[in-house]
């Protein structure tokens, strides 16, 4: 079933302001619920509807938004994986500029910086940067961690009755600039990245949906670096389907084409 906003006298479909979001939000999230829909996916590339989107599966499944905090807040991500001894990566959870002073001076550099969902990362190379950074009085709390050496992935996976199927697996090159698509992996690199994505998943509890997931091949195994929920497709997903032929959707569809079939919201715009 195929839900979008209402379109506009150019044929266009939107979502302009915050009360049509809103609306449209609540449609999704109703018709989801009266229909029975165990998945709703948007699959074009405009930022504000995939969150409309991710809005309407936590109406949907109030528990969705605690796997959500725990995938892409840094701070919890961080604390549930090394709790696990999984991807374990030395960081920090600061919470005055006093303290983000002492770890700054304190941690090899370079350090990473993040500052929560959305709100961008910050490497720190040297003192000089450490104190351009607390002179711009950043937000806190903040999550000061190790800066993870090596190759970069970029792991899309969609999940369903909480099986994670890995989409593909994106090379970065060292700096996540350059995207080569299939990443150029030996089998058992490969294996050790999946299965960390996959072990991610599960300790945050996902159900279903798709993620990506940042990851470096550092010399001591697959570490994360981020995730995000119903990431937007941008140029990733764009390389992935002239690669294959298929575009996310399509990718997605497969997947539960292979498994019982169950009803499922669409959209693009």
């Amino acid at each position: 079933m195929d839900v979008r906003p209402a379109a506009g006298p150019d044929g266009r479909h939107t979502a302009s302001g915050r009360t049509d979001r809103n609306a449209f939000r609540v449609r999704i999230a109703e018709t989801a619920r009266v229909h029975g829909i165990g998945h709703i996916l948007y699959v074009g590339d405009r930022p504000a509807l995939h969150h409309t989107v991710e809005e309407a599966l936590t109406l949907v499944s109030p528990g969705r938004a605690a796997s959500l905090h725990a995938l892409q807040d840094p701070a919890m991500m961080r604390r549930t994986l090394n709790q696990a001894g999984v991807s374990r990566v030395n960081a920090v959870v600061v919470r005055s500029m006093s303290a983000a002073r002492v770890w700054l001076e304190s941690l090899p550099h370079p350090a990473v910086i993040k500052t929560g969902p959305g709100h961008g990362i910050d490497i720190i190379r040297d003192i000089g940067a450490a104190e351009a950074w607390l002179a711009g009085r950043p937000s806190l709390p903040c999550v000061i961690e190790e800066f993870l050496e090596g190759p970069r992935l970029i792991v899309d996976t969609f999940t369903h009755a909480g099986m994670h199927h890995v989409l593909g697996m994106t090379g970065a090159g060292l700096t996540g600039g350059h995207l080569v698509h299939p990443a150029d992996l030996a089998e058992v690199p490969a294996a050790a990245a999946r299965a960390t994505v996959r072990a991610l998943l599960d300790l945050t509890g996902l159900e279903s949906g798709r993620a990506r997931t940042h990851v470096v091949l550092t010399p001591q195994g697959p570490r994360i670096a981020s995730a995000q929920a119903s990431p937007v497709p941008g140029p990733v997903a764009r390389l992935r389907t002239a690669v294959t032929g298929q575009d996310p959707g399509a990718e997605v569809l497969a997947v539960l084409a292979k498994r019982a079939g169950p009803r499922f919201l669409t959209g693009r715009g």
